[in-house]
């Protein structure tokens, strides 16, 4: 069989003033993710990138941990439809039709942890209304497309690895694992929980894609220590 392994991107820098950058938290989240890659034996035969700064950043800092315990080297390639929907555009569509109040963005929302629950409860309720759009449609397609050639590359032993975002991640795995009229509503669900740097795997086998594991995070819990296993762990 082979592997495809859907990496979320590390922390971003959220209300910053440029969130498209990770933090000092999300660089290291992503050589964690690599180092442990590495020490559980996986030696991917490629790492997909989105085109956004925050994901090519994880890319490499995967692709550095991974140097440091594994025996080769792994290409980086870029997919432009591994990026993100636009969540500004999303909040924009939806106050035009008169569904959010607000004017933040990822840029210029505030950073403490009120913020950013603030910003997800005006996201949540922009998506509903962005996902009865054309361009919820043509990101949907995108996805699917995207993910069914990973399949087709990993082939019988081969491993990818995907780093995106919790969007576009949540939406192939919602694709895999629900119905087709629950796909949105699950979508919008394990965005909210999906862990910068959690993982999601699907094994390619000769009946298609099964999607055996979401939002694995146990590196980060094993590199906090014990005495507060989730200091690593972060959601925005």
């Amino acid at each position: 069989m082979g592997a495809i392994h859907l990496v979320r991107h590390g922390q971003a820098s959220f209300g910053s003033g440029d969130y498209d950058r990770l933090s000092e938290t999300g660089h290291l989240q992503s050589r964690l993710a690599g180092e442990d890659m590495a020490a559980r034996g996986l030696r991917p035969d490629v790492i997909i990138h989105g085109g956004l700064r925050r994901q090519r950043e994880t890319a490499e800092g995967l692709l550095t941990g991974l140097r440091a315990h594994a025996d080769r080297d792994v290409a980086l390639e870029v997919d432009e439809r591994w990026a993100e929907y636009d969540a500004d555009a999303v909040l924009d569509a939806a106050r035009v039709a008169g569904l959010a109040a607000g004017h933040d963005t990822l840029d210029s929302a505030g950073s403490s942890d009120e913020a950013k629950q603030a910003f997800q409860r005006q996201l949540d309720a922009a998506l509903g209304h962005w996902a009865g759009l054309d361009a919820f449609a043509d990101y949907r397609r995108d996805v699917n497309t995207a993910l069914t050639d990973a399949a087709a590359r990993s082939g019988s032993g081969r491993t990818t690895v995907i780093v995106s975002s919790a969007g576009t991640i949540s939406l192939a795995v919602a694709g895999l694992l629900a119905d087709p009229d629950g796909v949105v509503g699950l979508w919008t669900r394990l965005q909210r929980v999906t862990v910068n740097t959690g993982t999601a795997r699907v094994v390619v086998g000769r009946g298609g894609m099964t999607c055996i594991a979401v939002n694995e995070h146990q590196h980060l819990e094993r590199a906090a220590g014990p005495d507060d296993p989730r200091r690593l762990v972060t959601l925005r």
